[in-house]
């Protein structure tokens, strides 16, 4: 308390003043909410308070919007010793991070998006445990040489039945496997999903110092068809799961190293440097302890970070995934948009 009085009594100080003098200038009156909506800079900054599983929250509101485009040779949170973790490893490791991008040709800068950033405190008592940075809507390019990530990032992947069909393989002998890739590259331009997350090697959930993405074990595709072969397929998705990394022999856990740029939000198909919608419930927090935060989309719901740094891209309310990738680039990866004006894409 005594390091904070200083400080609350000064900006009452400089708040006193500034009444003073508009009072020396000219006689105050009060505006509606009309008049109050045509000045520049309504509600910029606001605080609001919450409490929530016995920890107390302070968040700082900034009703603006951001465009940055900006380059970092290494983005590292949370490098300490942890339990079943390769030593020296952090929870968050990205080289050559970046947000948004740049066109050489035409010297034209695509900036990654940011509405309403907020910076929130979490306290258990006097002291603080959590402090996150947030967003309430992004939308633009993540790029890096991503190493580990830590937390929520959530993948929806889509893709045709001639795309998915061509990558399964069969042995000679699986005749449920031939039947299902038979069925599936007849489905030609329908389209299938399916949602993927951190995982490792064997196709389990890893939420915490992940090098992969792809399908957890058991997760089956999914695909919306009326014609007979579509009818067919609908019935058999729900038998063929992803196991072990696998599913009909077609990969389905890759390497983070190999996905370059992630689009947040929705890319205009006619437009790649454009993006037609956004993701919400962007944040990146670090805590000294487990913490539930509050949840940006529904307050009714609490997100839970892991100890340490954690990277949170909530599906969005209509359960989109903040991040969207066509099986082609699925498996073969995602070459890193340009990021640096000049010579190089990337290290500027």
């Amino acid at each position: 308390m005594s390091r904070r009085l200083p400080f609350l009594l000064r900006c009452a100080l400089f708040c006193g003043a500034g009444l003073l003098a508009a009072t020396a200038q000219a006689r105050m009156e009060s505006l509606d909410d009309d008049q109050l909506s045509d000045v520049v800079g309504q509600a910029f900054i606001n605080l609001t308070t919450d409490a929530a599983n016995g920890l107390n929250f302070t968040r700082i509101n900034f009703g603006a919007d951001i465009e940055t485009q900006l380059n970092m040779k290494k983005l590292q949170l949370g490098q300490y010793n942890r339990s079943g973790e390769l030593a020296g490893s952090a929870d968050i490791a990205i080289d050559n991070f970046a947000l948004g991008t740049v066109n050489d040709a035409t010297g034209a800068i695509n900036p990654f998006l940011i509405s309403n950033p907020y910076i929130e405190f979490a306290y258990d008592g006097s002291k603080m445990v959590g402090i996150r940075i947030g967003f309430g809507e992004a939308k633009g390019y993540l790029s890096g040489d991503i190493k580990t990530l830590t937390g929520n990032v959530p993948v929806d992947l889509y893709g045709t039945g001639s795309q998915l069909g061509g990558s399964i393989s069969c042995g000679l002998l699986a005749l449920d496997c031939l039947a299902a890739k038979t069925a599936i590259t007849l489905t030609g331009s329908s389209q299938y999903t399916a949602q993927a997350e951190l995982v490792n090697s064997s196709g389990n959930p890893d939420p915490i110092r992940a090098a992969m993405i792809g399908l957890k074990n058991g997760t089956a595709l999914d695909m919306h068809d009326s014609t007979i072969i579509g009818s067919l397929v609908n019935v058999l998705l729900p038998f063929l799961t992803s196991n072990d990394c696998k599913l009909m022999g077609a990969q389905t856990c890759f390497n983070l190293a190999q996905y370059q740029s992630f689009p947040i939000g929705t890319v205009d198909p006619n437009n790649a440097q454009n993006f037609i919608d956004s993701s919400k419930g962007f944040f990146i927090s670090m805590q000294s302890q487990n913490v539930q935060w509050r949840d940006q989309q529904d307050p009714s719901k609490l997100v839970a970070a892991l100890a340490g740094a954690f990277l949170n891209m909530s599906r969005n309310a209509d359960g989109t995934a903040p991040i969207k990738v066509d099986f082609g680039q699925a498996f073969n990866g995602i070459p890193r948009q340009d990021t640096c004006l000049g010579g190089l894409n990337k290290g500027c």
